[in-house]
């Protein structure tokens, strides 16, 4: 039976402790070769504090382990009686439900990515191309549209050229501040 990936919901706040101790009953009931990767997606956020660097991490999916398994009743069991441990996501119980293969390519780029800024690009799907009519939804120019003249995925943003008093301006915005126009 191939491995799949499925989603473990757990305590929020306690995800690390959760993995290590789904690690370690798996290990001593030597169920440990049904499970593959374990991941827990985390954003890496550089911010000044008191005036020094400091780096921290931030769960993207709190409340979520990922876990590459093979489905098995064992295994199932196994994780289900890890304190902390509130089950899998899916609508049964007992046969929770696998990710598809691309959630889980998604979710690997994410939780993989090298770079803050590879990983905000694994996070953020921009779904214009250039050329593409877009409306604003928000800001200043909200309700204006306007044509996507550059795109920019490390950031999330695309330029929009809008008119205004007849003459075309660029306009940055993030991705979710605009609307394809059909």
């Amino acid at each position: 039976m191939s491995k799949r990936w499925y989603v473990i919901k757990a305590v929020s706040g306690r995800e690390s402790s959760i993995k290590e101790l789904i690690h370690s009953q798996l290990k001593g009931r030597k169920l440990d070769v049904h499970v593959g990767e374990m991941l827990i997606p985390a954003e890496r956020i550089t911010e000044v504090k008191r005036g020094k660097k400091v780096s921290t991490e931030r769960k993207l999916y709190p409340g979520y382990i990922y876990i590459e398994m093979e489905l098995n009743h064992d295994v199932l069991e196994t994780i289900k009686d890890v304190d902390g441990v509130t089950g899998f996501l899916g609508a049964d119980p007992r046969n929770p439900d696998p990710l598809t293969v691309k959630e889980a390519e998604q979710i690997i780029k994410v939780a993989t990515a090298q770079s803050p800024e590879e990983q905000r690009q694994a996070l953020v799907q921009i779904p214009f191309h250039l050329e593409d009519r877009v409306k604003v939804k928000e800001g200043t120019f909200a309700g204006m549209e306007g044509v996507v003249a550059e795109i920019n995925p490390q950031k999330g943003e695309v330029r929009v050229m809008i008119t205004v008093f007849g003459r075309q301006t660029p306009v940055w915005l993030e991705v979710w501040q605009a609307e394809a126009v059909v």
